[in-house]
């Protein structure tokens, strides 16, 4: 029988590609019969969004499980891409660091396998015990699947247990300082942040790129290096 490999999720690396690179190959040790779940955020704001998205297809590219979800970065991307009105949003929000890392001036301008990229991108991953999502669900809803703008942009929610099929929730988006997120997992809260605020160098306590491996639920971390 196959050895079933590790599961890990890493949440909201905005551009920081040295601190995503370091954690992956040295502090996980990514192993090819591994699942490496990526939360979101790979753009704005950090310094290099384009090698973020390459180190991503380099190693899907070599043979590494590598499941990619949507941030509200990337939709903040999509939607200046799509509606000339939404650009000041996307630029607002860190895009200008977006284009310099593609050397370009507009989103029309990054090459189309970055933009298909993104626009390929699910909402959710659902996993035996755990839902994997940006920020969150909204369960006033009868369906809360159906809310893309919540899945990309909560930030607080009671998780009902009926409509996650008894899954608790690992999410990105509430940058929370490492000791805060280890404390939520001992826990065992219902949903937990695993965004430690890689690209907030101005926040005590954040300024790090955490790993969750999802079985045994231990933290990796990794301080910023970009």
């Amino acid at each position: 029988m196959k050895k079933l490999g590790r599961q890990f999720a890493v949440a909201d690396i905005h551009g920081c590609v040295k601190t995503f690179k370091k954690l992956v190959i040295e502090g996980i040790s990514l192993q090819k019969d591994d699942t490496l779940f990526l939360l979101g955020d790979y753009v704005n704001k950090g310094p290099d969004s384009k090698g973020v998205i390459d180190f991503i297809f380099e190693l899907r590219d070599q043979g590494f499980g590598v499941k990619c979800l949507r941030g509200n970065h990337e939709q903040y991307l999509l939607d200046g891409l799509h509606h000339f009105h939404d650009i000041p949003a996307f630029l607002l929000r860190g895009g200008d660091a977006t284009l310099a890392s593609f050397g370009v001036k507009s989103i029309e301008a990054i090459p189309v396998i970055y933009l298909s990229f993104i626009e390929s991108l699910p909402f959710y991953f659902e996993l035996e015990k755990y839902l994997l999502i940006h920020a969150g669900l909204n369960f006033n809803l009868p369906d809360p699947y159906t809310d893309h703008f919540s899945m990309l942009n909560i930030r607080e929610m009671a998780v009902d247990f009926e409509k996650t099929g008894g899954r608790r929730i690992i999410h990105g988006h509430v940058p929370t300082p490492h000791p805060e997120i280890a404390r939520a997992i001992s826990m065992k809260n219902d949903h937990f942040s695993i965004d430690a605020g890689c690209v907030y160098d101005q926040y005590p306590g954040l300024s790090h790129l955490v790993a969750l491996e999802i079985e045994t639920e231990k933290l990796y971390i990794q301080p910023k290096i970009d």
